[in-house]
């Protein structure tokens, strides 16, 4: 139990630092994109996907921990690794190998077996 706690914390705040990476690399990098010669919807497409991007990383960490408090709920837990899970696998497709990926990945694996190791009920 203790394990997975801990797995599920380290997850989560390597979770909240890649996002909170992608938030600060937003304002470095959104007005270059925007003095770019890129379409206007194209740039508030790419500026919604970032940010919305960011914010569920954000939300998501605190969350995980929240729930793996609670007693009963590993099935919660395996299915809301999903999120990060899908994350890293369509980085790994688009965009490839980078940091934010290796980050993504890492919270990725310590979620999934801080899921996986966490009993089916509390007695």
């Amino acid at each position: 139990m203790k394990s997975a706690r801990l797995l599920i914390l380290l997850g989560s705040i390597v979770l909240f630092l890649g996002g909170l990476a992608h938030a600060l690399g937003y304002v470095k990098l959104f007005p270059m994109i925007a003095a770019s010669n890129l379409r206007p919807d194209l740039v508030s497409a790419l500026r919604c996907v970032w940010l919305v991007f960011s914010a569920h990383a954000l939300l998501l960490s605190p969350a995980l921990v929240w729930i793996s408090r609670r007693p009963g709920t590993r099935s919660l837990l395996r299915y809301l690794m999903l999120i990060p899970l899908v994350d890293a696998l369509l980085m790994y497709h688009f965009v490839g190998f980078f940091l934010g990926f290796y980050m993504l990945a890492t919270a990725t694996v310590l979620l999934t077996a801080g899921a996986w190791l966490m009993p089916a009920s509390e007695a």
